[in-house]
């Protein structure tokens, strides 16, 4: 049954086709020299009018029952009829008391008879038949709507579970990539004998994974948290590449509360220290710098790269970085790559602030 919204919406519409329609034939009567109120016209018409403001609620409800199925039109035109006749029935069980009762102000079975016959010849049944097959249009519009509705939520729900699914993916792809460097990373201070540092390492790598399991359910960490793994990060490939990086990290502190893509930035880091320790120079610059400006995010990393740059494999990183961003935040970011004139390549990258785009 339709809501109780529906109902109000319903009885006011009946009642002010009810004040019409005794406005007309009060105006008409006028005209023709006839004495009658307006009031009596309103509550004549009562009878004529009322009864709608039952049937339609329940013609809308039986729309919900009666599906149009044309590829069984036989059975679909049998309900069809069966829900007119009952429309009928209704309208005539609740009209023909009230125009008796409006009429002569009694119920009595004789007068009940009258109204009846009244009702019959008076009734102008193919306007009412016209106002049927809109209340039945009414009710399948309704109910198709309902259900497009339904569908494209369900859609939408559909296709944020299947983004979600594929970010996790993504996520899940880095994980991996990222603990087998930072292994081979230990494994090279271990076999340089630089223990120590090792073992620093590893409290880094602890903490590292720790991250890792403490949002693996999630897609946004604050920014303050993505810097602390990328700090630790850092420290791990500075103990292997002691001569060969300089980093610099700088961040505003304005930005620290902003939402970023949990292991975002990791790739594009690891990315710019694998091509820095390939240099036979020593002390070569890394620099990350973070800033914020209205509605946006800005990271700027700046690194030296190869004159012959050989590597392979670097472009897996990125490639699954702009996956992620393109499924998190569709088109509204921005991931520029290029060469500078004095041996660097920079990396910017600009966020939405609002975290993931909605």
């Amino acid at each position: 049954m339709p809501d109780w919204r529906f109902w109000l919406g319903n009885t006011l519409f009946w009642v002010l086709m009810n004040t019409y329609s005794a406005d007309l034939s009060y105006r008409n009567m006028l005209r023709a020299e006839r004495d009658v109120e307006w009031l009596d016209m309103w509550f004549y018409y009562l009878g004529w009018w009322m009864p709608w403001a039952i049937v339609a609620p329940l013609v809308v409800s039986a729309t919900c029952i009666v599906p149009l199925n044309w590829q069984k039109w036989p059975r679909t035109l049998l309900q069809l009829t069966l829900m007119t006749l009952f429309a009928l029935a209704v309208f005539v069980l609740l009209a023909v008391p009230m125009i008796a009762w409006f009429e002569t102000g009694s119920v009595a079975f004789a007068k009940l008879i009258d109204a009846a016959r009244m009702l019959f010849e008076r009734s102008a049944w193919h306007f009412d038949l016209l106002v049927y097959i809109a209340v039945v249009s009414i009710g399948y519009i309704t109910q198709y709507y309902d259900k497009a509705r339904r569908e494209e939520a369900r859609s939408e729900s559909l296709l944020r579970q299947l983004v979600q699914m594929e970010l996790q993916s993504l996520k899940s792809q880095l994980n991996p990539h990222f603990l087998f460097n930072t292994l081979n990373t230990i494994a090279s201070l271990i076999r340089l004998d630089e223990k120590d540092k090792a073992v620093k390492a590893l409290s880094e790598l602890s903490l590292m994974l720790r991250k890792v399991l403490e949002n693996q359910s999630h897609q946004l960490i604050s920014l303050e948290q993505e810097m602390e793994f990328i700090q630790s990060y850092l420290s791990i490939q500075q103990m292997r590449f002691e001569t060969k990086l300089e980093t610099q990290v700088e961040v505003s502190p304005d930005c620290l509360q902003m939402d970023v893509p949990f292991m975002l930035l990791q790739p594009l880091v690891e990315n710019a220290v694998q091509h820095g320790s390939q240099l036979e120079s020593d002390k070569n610059q890394l620099s990350l710098k973070v800033w914020c400006q209205p509605n946006e995010l800005h990271v700027k990393l700046t690194n030296k790269v190869p004159q012959h740059d050989e590597h392979q494999g670097f472009g897996i990183g990125l490639k699954n970085c702009r996956d992620r961003l393109n499924k998190l935040y569709d088109d509204n970011y921005q991931l520029r790559l290029r060469e500078l004139d004095n041996g660097y390549f920079e990396t910017y990258l600009i966020l939405p602030s609002g975290g993931e785009d909605d």
